[in-house]
């Protein structure tokens, strides 16, 4: 069976809004924090670098080029919508994720609260074990933002059982 690993990374710096209403994407799940995502879709920096590592890992274009930040249908646009896109390459050739590994650096939110809502959220995409670490930058982040890791693990010929 072949083997393959991708990696995948996002950054979005994160501005206060001074609104504990005003949203932050974090993997497909809305946390209320008083942040918003500086991008162009709705700013999902966890669905962005998983999409980029299962794209990695099959040798596909990024996530930039399938959805340039300069095409007006991808402003606001669900990220969700780019993991479905990946995952239907995945699938087109035959590849089964084994599993992911996210690590989210931010210093707000914190992941402990969200950890398992983003983890059930992004298996209902990938139907594949997923783990999740949150970090912080430790003070030294005075811009504020939201920087995550992903490593993904496929095989092809296997299926996730």
């Amino acid at each position: 069976m072949e083997t393959r690993i991708g990696h995948g990374y996002d950054l979005h710096r994160l501005e206060p809004t001074g609104d504990n209403g005003t949203s932050l994407m974090v993997g497909g799940v809305e946390v209320r924090c008083g942040l918003q995502s500086i991008a162009h879709s709705d700013g999902d920096a966890v669905m962005h670098a998983v999409t980029d590592a299962l794209l990695s890992a099959i040798g596909e274009p990024d996530i930039g080029s399938l959805f340039p930040d300069t095409e007006p249908e991808n402003e606001n646009r669900d990220s969700g919508e780019f993991l479905l896109e990946a995952m239907d390459r995945v699938n087109a050739g035959g590849w089964a994720i084994c599993n992911v590994d996210i690590t989210v650096l931010c210093d707000q939110p914190k992941m402990n609260s969200i950890r398992e809502q983003v983890c059930e959220n992004i298996r209902r995409y990938i139907v594949a074990p997923v783990n999740i670490k949150g970090k912080t930058h430790e003070g030294t982040d005075s811009s504020g933002a939201i920087e995550v890791h992903v490593v993904a693990l496929l095989q092809k010929g296997k299926t996730h059982e």
